[in-house]
């Protein structure tokens, strides 16, 4: 280290001294009314905001130029003004002083980006400027002025999702004008598109009911073209489908839309590009009403015909949703009761096949009414919408697991409950004719456990209409609940086919019996799920358990009016006395404690990330950790590879992180498993595991980064946790 001696600090401080009384001087000349140029900046998270103006002073009636710069951190993005599937658009609100007015605020063009989930967003990545022409009164208030932006966004990362919002305020100095941040301005103002027409031909074509799209000719073939929509207010459109390039440079974008809603006035903005030169944009709009229904259409060149659903139409969306909702029928959550369901229509085979039918449709109806329930809480709910809610709830919780108790006691013959209406038989007496109340109760109940977890394709459809439009949402709902009941339709439509079940036996007895202690060991394993709020809420639960089963007894006595009475006070009584406000503990919440920031520093190390979403309530993320993750070849192959193991564990929402970490992957439900590779940007983002599926997937890691530290240990955790 190099010294320094007595007189040369003294030179360096009297040079200090002086640059500290040359800028106080500067100071002091540059008073009220002097040019000068002024910023304001606020950093969030990962994006920093700054307010700026180009010019020095305001004269009185002289338009200025105002915006807000942001600057945001690799890796992240901000969204534009209209935002495409999911996501919040930046926003920024004036706060001007007296008699000053302010023009529309000018957008750059933005970027289209698939993120996770085939999820399309139109976002600014690294930096973006939103800025709007300010004019002042023709004379100037008196006193300070000072010009204000309240400014919010959401930025992402391919993590997460998070909220800024700034406050700036930036002081005005009157007299001549100067220009200022002319360098930034100019270069930003160059990036907006333009209002006047392009010098290329767009055609339009609105005469189809569920798609517009525009033909662009006069192009080299070489130059890439894109639109970004800006759709009339309340209509969403789907990703863009780009037909082929002609020999003459046209090419035809396409985009789906609800059905009747082409034919509305669209707008965006068109932008090209090409290689070594920067993009180009212009403003451009189709005119107010579209063409007749069945009219030609505008362009003078035939229409390509109808294509098949592509993976990111509606109808495909719905597709995938009827295929998850039929796969339901066979996860582990569901599969128990779906025996129940088999045991009653082998009772019903010999009834008279309209009646069975019947039967079907209540059953059928009671998924459809509990599907639908679910969509109007989407609907409603949006982003604080869960996929098994209900299970982290602790009062949902407690019925559920009351409901399971009380179905296996009336299996094992403790009790029949008679429904009203003159039905003739119970839920749980399945031996007997069932009624419409109990088939359709038991549509219910079936889809209510299903509910625990989330079957292929069934997330994918459940994170899409999450973003969607309260129709679409209702539709994906729709097809989701005809998947899961089109076994029971066909059957009871076809009671022919019943013949091929067993034939009525003794042995239906035993096998409701069997039936009822697997009912009590859902019961037993729900009780793990409450064990999560703490052992006074098991034991609360158990001592109303108790009570419960004890009035149930009372009853299936058939007894006088007063045993019945003592039937239905009981369980009132227990819940005052065992439940109220004894089962909301919080879970320990260590175990997720910086999960995000685990996989931040792991992903910067150069490390293959593997996350595991699950919770105690879900059977089919227990039955992947069983037969996949906690096998010895995937967690040798984890060792091998120096994997890093993160366990996200939902079984509650006290914890916001994990819930915001499935969101920030367009995830509503579990199990999902997240797997980035090093040097890979984007994940590889599953619902479902197989072990040779996940070998082939670890096999793809190249060497570990020297950057990467081991994580054997952080493996082997997998077991334990």
């Amino acid at each position: 280290m190099p010294s320094f001696s007595a007189s040369s600090r003294a030179t360096e401080f009297r040079a200090l001294l002086a640059c500290c009384l040359a800028a106080v001087l500067a100071c002091w000349l540059g008073g009220p009314g002097a040019a000068r140029a002024d910023e304001e900046s606020a950093t969030v998270r990962a994006v920093t905001a700054t307010l700026l103006i180009d010019t020095t002073a305001i004269e009185p009636g002289k338009p200025f130029t105002a915006g807000v710069r942001f600057d945001v951190d690799p890796g992240w993005d901000i969204y534009w003004q209209f935002v495409g599937d999911i996501g919040l658009a930046t926003k920024v609100d004036w706060e001007l002083p007296p008699g000053f007015s302010a023009g529309p605020w000018q957008w750059p063009i933005p970027v289209a980006h698939v993120a996770d989930g085939d999820l399309l967003s139109y976002v600014y990545f690294r930096q973006t400027f939103l800025f709007a022409e300010i004019t002042p009164p023709s004379q100037l208030p008196t006193g300070p002025l000072t010009i204000k932006a309240k400014v919010s966004w959401q930025m992402c990362d391919p993590q997460r999702c998070e909220l800024g919002n700034a406050d700036l305020a930036l002081p005005l100095s009157s007299g001549a004008a100067q220009p200022a941040n002319k360098e930034l301005f100019t270069s930003w103002r160059a990036q907006i598109p333009k209002a006047g027409d392009p010098p290329f031909a767009v055609k339009w074509d609105r005469s189809k009911d569920h798609e517009f799209s525009l033909r662009v000719e006069g192009l080299p073939k070489d130059t890439k073209v894109e639109f970004f929509p800006l759709p009339p207010n309340g209509v969403k459109p789907g990703h863009p489908v780009a037909g082929e390039i002609a020999a003459d440079g046209a090419r035809t974008i396409t985009f789906p839309v609800e059905d009747g809603k082409a034919n509305l006035p669209w707008r965006g903005v068109i932008a090209t590009s090409k290689e070594g030169a920067p993009r180009e944009g212009w403003l451009i709009a189709a005119e107010d009403s579209g063409p007749a229904r069945g009219a030609p259409p505008a362009s003078s060149h035939p229409v390509a015909p109808a294509s098949p659903p592509q993976p990111g139409s509606l109808p495909w969306k719905l597709l995938i949703a009827f295929l998850g909702g039929l796969i339901m029928n066979i996860m582990p959550c569901v599969l128990p009761v779906i025996t129940l369901k088999i045991y009653g229509f082998v009772n019903q085979a010999g009834e008279a096949p309209g009646r069975v039918f019947r039967l079907g449709l209540a059953f059928n109806a009671g998924v459809f009414v509990f599907f639908l329930t679910l969509a109007a809480l989407m609907a409603n709910l949006r982003g604080a919408f869960n996929w098994g809610y209900q299970f982290q709830n602790p009062y949902l919780l407690a019925t559920i697991i009351s409901l399971v108790f009380l179905f296996g006691l009336s299996l094992l013959g403790v009790f029949e409950f008679a429904l009203t209406g003159g039905a003739a038989s119970t839920i749980g007496e399945l031996s007997s004719k069932e009624g419409y109340g109990g088939a359709f109760l038991h549509g219910l109940f079936t889809t209510l456990l299903g509910t625990s977890c989330t079957a292929p394709f069934l997330g994918a459809s459940l994170s899409y209409a999450v973003t969607q439009p309260v129709p679409v949402i209702f539709l994906i709902f729709i097809a989701i609940a005809t998947g899961m009941s089109l076994p029971y339709f066909l059957l009871t439509a076809k009671p022919a086919w019943m013949r091929f079940l067993p034939k009525p036996g003794m042995w239906m007895e035993r096998v409701k019996q069997i039936m009822g202690f697997a009912m009590l060991a859902i019961t037993a394993w729900l009780f793990g799920v409450m064990a999560g709020r703490g052992p006074e809420a098991v034991a609360a639960m158990s001592w109303f358990l108790v009570v419960l089963g004890f009035a149930a007894w009372l009853f299936g006595l058939h007894g006088s009016w007063v045993t019945r009475v003592a039937a239905i006070a009981l369980p009132v009584a227990g819940y005052w006395i065992f439940l109220d406000g004894k089962i909301t503990g919080s879970p320990p919440k260590t175990a997720n404690t910086g999960i995000e920031q685990r996989i931040a520093d792991a992903r910067a190390a150069g490390s293959p990330v593997f996350i595991d979403f699950t919770a105690d309530w879900c059977p089919n993320c227990k039955f992947y950790e069983k037969t996949v993750l906690k096998s010895d070849a995937i967690q040798a192959k984890f060792r091998e590879k120096d994997v890093v193991f993160v366990k996200a564990d939902w079984t509650n929402t006290d914890d916001p992180e994990v819930t915001r970490l499935l969101k920030s992957y367009g995830a509503v439900g579990i199990p999902l498993y997240v797997f980035y590779r090093p040097g890979e940007s984007q994940p590889l983002v599953q619902e479902s595991l197989t072990k040779a599926g996940l070998l082939g997937e670890l096999e793809k890691i190249k060497t570990p980064s020297p950057k990467a530290v081991s994580n054997s240990e952080k493996s082997a955790r997998t077991a334990e946790n």
